[in-house]
């Protein structure tokens, strides 16, 4: 793993991540997808010291970008059920 080019795609995530700070991040979607690059942008630094407490961390920051994301949806589908609720009772 000595060719994988860390510092490109650290330098990529990075870019993504300030763009995506400009736009609006009080959305869960776009909050979660934030969140999602920050882990990434820590586990590609872990990726560039392998050892078993770096592992460690790995696994961290996938259970917080799981997290991130599994709220970010359970947002979405609530209030695109909460929509359709409103709707429904509208049209009665």
């Amino acid at each position: 793993m000595t060719d994988f080019p860390h510092s490109e795609i650290e330098s990529l995530l990075r870019v993504a991540h300030g763009k995506l700070t400009t736009s609006r991040a009080d959305e869960p979607l776009s909050a979660a997808v934030t969140r999602l690059v920050e882990c990434a942008i820590e586990a590609v630094g872990i990726l560039r010291e392998p050892d078993s407490r770096s592992a460690v961390e790995m696994i961290g920051y996938a259970r917080a970008a799981v997290t991130a994301a599994t709220y970010a949806l359970r947002e979405v589908d609530g209030r695109d059920r909460r929509v359709r609720w409103h709707r429904k009772l509208e049209s009665v």
